[in-house]
């Protein structure tokens, strides 16, 4: 390949990081309704971790293969930094973005986990609850079940 192709690949390995991350906003806005609205099941905060997983595998992939591209061509983009200079500058634009991106993506995740905190809290004391009212109507249910039967009595024999 040559060094253009790599710089190529470099430009559209940046600029699918940036769809991607523009995804993975788009599912923490998902995941922050999921959090607020209670009519939703848990099934669907389960599915929206696994599509987020899996982007971010996706990310990974996109990071791993830029770092290796770009140590190919490291020293042909110092040497000739006049030949490739839009494409240089086209680059260093898109990594702004994706650094933007990022930024704002920690921040929804910050805010998402302490929606997170907060919904499984309620959700513990409500299981709390559950368990205390149902303990308290079984020992109730065993309390009355108890009031039928009749305790022995003395009979006296003698007549």
């Amino acid at each position: 390949m040559q060094d253009k192709e790599y710089i190529a690949v470099l430009r559209q390995s940046l600029e699918k990081k940036n769809q991607i991350l523009d995804l993975i906003i788009e599912k923490n806005k998902e995941q922050r309704i999921i959090f607020t609205d209670e009519s939703q099941p848990p099934e669907r905060l389960e599915e929206n971790l696994k599509e987020k997983g899996d982007l971010i595998d996706q990310l990974n992939q996109l990071d791993d293969g830029f770092e290796q591209v770009y140590n190919r061509v490291r020293e042909v983009l110092g040497k000739e930094k006049e030949t490739y200079r839009d494409e240089i500058k086209k680059m260093q634009e898109l990594i702004r973005e994706v650094t933007d991106k990022s930024a704002t993506i920690q921040a929804q995740e910050q805010r998402n986990r302490e929606l997170a905190v907060q919904k499984f809290s309620t959700v513990k004391k409500e299981i709390r609850k559950a368990r205390t009212t149902t303990k308290a109507a079984s020992q109730y249910y065993k309390n009355m079940t108890r009031t039928n039967v009749v305790d022995s009595q003395f009979v006296d024999k003698k007549k």
